[in-house]
């Protein structure tokens, strides 16, 4: 494998290296290499972050990402790698040291010794295909195969632990032993002695088949001489100056550190009650109690910490290290998420205890629990143990939202949410979609969700799940499935009597006949479109793609030139076009408050009237007043009057919402609906009153009866919510409202001495301010100071004379007064007297 000549950039030693430090025969301990937890997810990518600084280009390995394949390899000891979409640097190297148990250290080393990528802010494409120099022997072209980021750093795991596994093909570096190790491809370079102390150091041999001589490790920043190489030398460098002592000390020494890590004596694990003992199970290590917990050492693992609590004594009730779950590869982790509670992680499992309890998460179940980032993650804490006999050989856990199963066939994988709501609806595991075989993932920017599983796939966006499978998946998955042209499914297959099985999805809907293929079709749609006359007719041509839209339970739309055709399931496809779409657009269309057409568009009298039928309306069009929208209260009152052919005539705005209420003009007049009520109509001169004081957002509010007629000459009355207006040939319309209404009420209104009201009320600005209004046969006043009072004949002519309010009488003060033998009325400036014939008194 090639190698970068220096160090380089690399972070600076904790301490001072020097070149005598360096054994040959012990470059790396076991334990440090072979470790598949040295580093999680988040360490390894804060460790690229903090040696890169800022990245320059997208092949950095802060900023990298790439897709990878799901990969098992033929020989080798490495397990399956998963792979997923848009993976980092960071989870591609966490993922290849749990599937080779080869430490993320040594992989994060080696891309650095091969080809300085750890310090490289903007690596080149011809770097990144040979990341970790596997495939790249020194005397010759890199083997293409091993092209990539991810198959250079899984070949190359693959590799280094295959090289060490005892029981392999690599036998002629032998371990315990003497070996010549040369100093550099020639041959005239010599070679060295080499006494290799352990596998871990025998695989660095292996691919990296050199030693430093005395002139490489006398200059472990620079260059040597002719001879010198620097692969090894370098590997050694980069892992002592970033991770520490690459060989470390022996087990005891470890139990004695992490026991003092753990506060000594002092501690939570308070004093030893035994020696460190030898545990010889599981591939052997080293075990030491304390009155609140454990150690345990393993070449592999490290010294790590069981505490006392609920983790140990489930822990211990399988027998410890000794029994199937082996040994701790985490202290115990105290996990905040879902409700909190606490986890460790064991080289056989993976213990959880939370106020469910605790319980045991192992392979082959923890695979699929760890994809969806365990108890932190969606699938929450498990609530059971895992269960094996279940259908088509599977084995399932439970957890606090869902469950993972696992099939010889289909691996493990977790379901959860609207899918597993399916699912289990579906007959669960021997049911009609059979084991899951993929993760669930999240679908187009989190749009929804997808899972694949024996016989087709589940689909969901809400609480709902929609499985798509055979023929129609087939066409489904050929245009892009959720992220392609067609979108999510909104449907289940429904299928005829004939066997056509139809499908809906977002953006159009896929037919498959019992004989011949699938085809992207509505046929309601296309039925509707050949009824009205297909491409030659009112719609034309199709215009773009056929459009699912989530408005009032979901439905279809496909536009065409001239038009469109809306399709709901329970309510059928039908066309919408001319002024009539113009009223339904105007209206949001199938989003807005009609929702989705209900009938077809109907024309007749007069020429050029059309209406159609939606969820929340209807709407109408007149080529001499447009197309607009009539709905709710409004359209009940409305198709009592007779609708287009009735009194009110035709729509001129569109139904609009008023506070508290509705309101719509129509040709007639205008209709106002208030709250729930009945809608009401108001026209003529009443409604131009009504519209010069506000209409139903001015002062008289909505009206609460329908125009009264047939009063004395001719009049009309109507009331609203807070005054009435009142209309004669000979005065107009004007409107009463307040204390002024109370006062012509009492005095008879039209049918009383007062007769109709000739002006509506007007503020007087005299004597302080007030209000007044004149009726055919009084006037009524009022002020801050007197109230409401009505000046009847024949003192108003009196006071008319004088200027009224305006003049030095001011405003009325008390009632009139009469008698026999005349009348009398108080004012502010004074009083008026008359004589029993109308006569001004002194």
């Amino acid at each position: 494998m090639t190698a970068v000549l220096s160090t380089g950039t690399a972070p600076p030693s904790a301490r001072a290296l020097s070149g005598a430090d360096f054994d040959p025969g012990n470059i790396i301990s076991d334990g440090n290499f072979y470790n598949g937890s040295a580093m999680s997810e988040a360490e390894i990518q804060r460790f690229l972050e903090s040696v890169v600084g800022s990245c320059a280009n997208s092949n950095c390995l802060a900023a990298y990402r790439a897709d990878t394949p799901t990969r098992t390899w033929s020989f080798g000891t490495c397990g399956t790698y998963h792979g997923a979409p848009a993976e980092s640097a960071a989870r591609i190297i966490f993922k290849v040291q749990q599937a080779c148990n080869l430490s993320a250290k040594v992989i994060l080393v080696t891309l650095q010794k091969e080809q300085s990528l750890l310090t490289n802010r903007a690596p080149s494409d011809g770097v990144m295909r040979k990341a970790m120099g596997y495939g790249c022997p020194d005397t010759a072209a890199c083997d293409s195969t091993y092209y990539g980021f991810f198959n250079q750093v899984f070949a190359a795991g693959r590799q280094l632990t295959w090289y060490g596994n005892p029981g392999g093909s690599f036998t002629y570096i032998k371990v315990g032993a003497y070996n010549w190790i040369r100093y550099k491809p020639d041959a005239s370079c010599g070679s060295k002695s080499v006494l290799v102390k352990n596998r871990a150091t025998a695989a660095l041999y292996y691919y990296t088949p050199y030693t430093p001589n005395d002139a490489a490790l006398a200059n472990l920043g620079g260059t040597g001489d002719d001879c010198s190489a620097y692969g090894n030398r370098n590997f050694w460098v980069f892992y002592n100056n970033w991770f520490g002592p690459s060989a470390g000390p022996d087990g005891r020494t470890l139990i004695a550190a992490e026991y003092s890590a753990q506060g000594g004596p002092g501690g939570h694990l308070g004093q030893p009650i035994t020696e460190v003992v030898v545990i010889p199970q599981n591939g052997g290590g080293l075990g030491q109690a304390f009155q609140n917990g454990s150690i345990y050492w393993t070449p592999a693992t490290g010294a790590l910490t069981v505490r006392a609590g609920p983790l140990r004594d489930y822990y211990f009730q399988l027998g410890g290290a000794a029994g199937p779950m082996g040994w701790p590869m985490l202290n115990q982790q105290s996990i905040p998420d879902n409700g909190g509670g606490l986890g460790q992680l064991f080289t056989g499992g993976s213990l959880y205890s939370s106020p469910a309890g605790t319980f045991l998460v192992k392979d082959p179940i923890r695979g699929g629990y760890f994809e969806q980032n365990g108890a932190a993650g969606p699938m929450g804490w498990p609530v059971a143990d895992q269960t094996c006999g279940l259908p088509l050989g599977a084995c399932g856990q439970r957890f606090a939202a869902g469950e993972v199963l696992w099939t010889p066939a289909g691996g493990a994988h977790s379901i959860w949410g609207a899918i597993r709501a399916g699912f289990v609806k579906a007959g669960g595991i021997g049911g009609a979609w059979g084991a899951p075989t993929s993760a669930l993932v999240t679908l187009g920017g989190g749009a929804g969700v997808g899972q694949a599983f024996a016989r087709g796939s589940a689909y969901a966006t809400g609480s709902i799940a929609y499985f798509v499978d055979g023929a129609i998946r087939d066409l489904y998955f050929a245009h892009g499935g959720a992220t392609g042209r067609l979108g999510f499914p909104t449907n289940a297959e429904s299928c005829r009597a004939d066997g056509t099985c139809v499908q809906e999805f977002q953006f159009g809907v896929i037919t498959a006949p019992p004989t011949g293929p699938a085809r992207i079709a509505a046929p309601d749609i296309d039925a509707q479109h050949a009824a009205l006359g297909g491409a030659t007719g009112v719609l034309g041509r199709p215009s773009g793609l056929m459009v699912y839209y989530p408005y009032g339970g979901g439905g279809l739309a496909q536009g065409y030139t001239g038009g469109a055709i809306f399709r709901k399931n329970g309510l059928g496809a039908f066309g919408v076009f001319g002024p009539v779409r113009d009223g339904y657009f105007a209206n949001n269309g199938a989003a807005g408050p009609l929702g989705w057409p209900t009938g077809q568009i109907v024309c007749g009298t007069p020429v050029g009237a059309c209406s159609q039928t939606f969820e929340g309306g209807v709407v109408l069009s007149n080529s001499a007043t447009g197309a607009f929208a009539v709905r709710g209260a409004i359209l009940e009152a409305y198709a009592q009057s007779g609708s287009g052919g009735g009194t009110w005539g035709w729509p001129v705005t569109h139904t609009v919402p008023l506070p508290g209420g509705w309101g719509q003009a129509f040709t007639a007049g205008s209709a106002y609906a208030f709250g729930n009520e009945s809608a009401i109509f108001v026209s003529g001169a009443i409604r131009d009153t009504y519209f010069r004081v506000g209409g139903a957002t001015g002062p008289l509010g909505f009206p609460v009866t329908t125009a009264a007629c047939g009063l004395p000459g001719a009049g009309c009355e109507q009331a609203f919510q807070n005054g009435s207006v009142y209309w004669s040939r000979a005065t107009g319309a004007h409107s009463v409202t307040g204390q002024f209404l109370v006062a012509y009420r009492v005095a008879g209104g039209p049918l009383g001495a007062w007769g109709y009201p000739l002006t509506s009320e007007v503020a007087l600005p005299y004597r302080g301010g007030g209000t007044g209004q004149a009726f055919q046969g009084a006037s009524i006043y009022a002020s801050t100071s007197t109230g409401a009072q009505s000046v009847a004949e024949p003192i108003r002519a009196h006071y008319f004379a004088q200027a009224g309010a305006a003049g030095p009488l001011g405003f009325p003060t008390g009632p009139v007064s009469c008698s026999p033998n005349g009348c009398a009325q108080s004012f502010q400036g004074g009083a008026i007297r008359t004589d029993a014939y109308g006569a001004l008194l002194p």
